[in-house]
């Protein structure tokens, strides 16, 4: 470990953990590589040890960094929305197909202004009947339900295989890929066309700052716990789509980000405020019929975890205040040796807040597994069981909260 030297003026570090570095004493701005001594024109006696450097020698983020950040392309949120768009297309062409009109009216009309909740089911909705055994549901054969191209009650004489098509199901359904296919179905233009808006704008500029592997991860992850909570805890009568759990993920990536590193923002209050009416909004909004509450709320604790596992560490440990700030320039691996010098600087040097940090971030993804493994086990055991869950998306007025009962009758 090298010995800890301290250096004069202000040891605060409010920039990011990786970011090149230049030396404010020479003639002109370089990276200092403590194993090019080319790269150093001072004298010996000004040229500090390796895995050191004055930290008003370090480049803010706002300059070079952001501006690199700002014209990366969001490639996954450019890909994600576009397949999410094709398949809506889909959507009102076998809707249209089907029914003659891409719009439901009739048995009821659909708010979001887009396909009917049995189309929906038949290509790919969150719907547990067509997931696993529901005692009285799915092992009564005489049972009838509505199909893809039903319009009017009298129409409901399919069986539920026939309505959950995609292979059909049996008496003991399987069709486990719908914790993941309804990410990428919208149920009408109004739905679809919120998604996009808050997803290119909070989602494009998320991905930027952490990256695609990072933002991908975070956001199916998200997306799936949403409906995984869903499927265990909502009405089997509901059917759920949309990347609202996905986003809420994003969401709770962007809250943790502002409050892990509040003196970087220019308007930390005023953003806050904004984050906070937001997600109030959209978990009223939760409580109307049509829209899954379970999904934001599953989709926000997945984000919170995992985003405390991948983003930036906090600012107040990034400055590791009275502390030598360590050398984050690494240069590249080409042998073994290389790569233990860059492990064995990336670790040594650190204030105690920083290895505190790592156990929280190990401990964070931990949680994340045990709670999407809890959920799964839960599902396939049956489902959670929870007699008022159920008004945590929906409000109990005008029977909403026994529209997504189904009856365990032959009818």
């Amino acid at each position: 470990m090298p010995t800890e030297q301290t250096y004069s003026g202000s040891v605060s570090d409010p920039y990011a953990d990786n970011v090149p570095l230049t030396n404010g004493n020479a003639s002109q701005s370089y990276a200092y590589n403590p194993w090019n001594p080319q790269s150093n024109p001072q004298t010996p006696s000004d040229v500090p040890p390796p895995g050191f450097v004055p930290p008003s020698d370090r480049i803010p983020m706002n300059s070079m960094e952001n501006q690199k950040k700002r014209r990366m392309i969001p490639w996954f949120t450019i890909a994600i929305s576009t397949i999410q768009i094709i398949v809506f297309v889909s959507e009102l062409i076998v809707m249209n197909k089907y029914t003659g009109t891409i719009i439901a009216t009739q048995p009821t009309l659909n708010p979001m202004l887009g396909p009917s909740i049995y189309l929906l089911i038949h290509m790919g909705a969150r719907f547990t009947p067509c997931m696993h055994y529901i005692a009285g549901v799915t092992d009564v054969t005489t049972s009838n339900f509505p199909c893809a191209s039903s319009t009017t009650v009298a129409t409901n004489v399919c069986t539920l295989s026939e309505l959950c098509g995609m292979g059909g199901v049996s008496d003991y359904p399987d069709q486990w890929w719908r914790f993941i296919t309804p990410m990428f179905l919208h149920a009408g233009f109004i739905h679809i066309v919120a998604n996009m808006l808050l997803q290119f704008q909070l989602g494009g500029s998320m991905e930027r700052q952490i990256g695609f592997l990072k933002f991908a991860f975070v956001y199916l992850a998200s997306g799936i716990t949403g409906f995984l909570l869903g499927g265990n805890y909502a009405p089997d009568g509901v059917a759920s789509t949309g990347a609202s759990g996905a986003l809420f993920g994003i969401i709770a990536l962007s809250l943790l980000d502002l409050l892990l590193n509040w003196k970087l923002y220019n308007h930390p209050k005023r953003t806050l405020l904004a984050h906070v009416i937001e997600i109030l909004i959209a978990f009223v909004l939760g409580l109307l019929p049509g829209i899954d509450n379970f999904a934001h709320f599953g989709g926000f604790v997945m984000g919170v975890l995992l985003g405390l596992a991948i983003l930036r560490s906090p600012l107040k440990i990034r400055e590791r205040a009275g502390q030598p700030i360590v050398n984050d320039y690494y240069p590249k691996s080409r042998t073994m040796k290389d790569r233990f010098l860059n492990l064995k600087l990336m670790f040594s040097g650190r204030h105690p807040a920083w290895y505190l940090w790592v156990l929280v971030r190990i401990g964070m993804l931990v949680l994340a597994a045990v709670f999407l493994i809890v959920l799964i086990r839960e599902f396939h055991n049956g489902g959670g069981h929870c007699s008022w869950c159920k008004y945590l998306s929906c409000l109990p007025i005008n029977g909403w909260c026994d529209a997504g009962d189904i009856p365990t009758s032959g009818s």
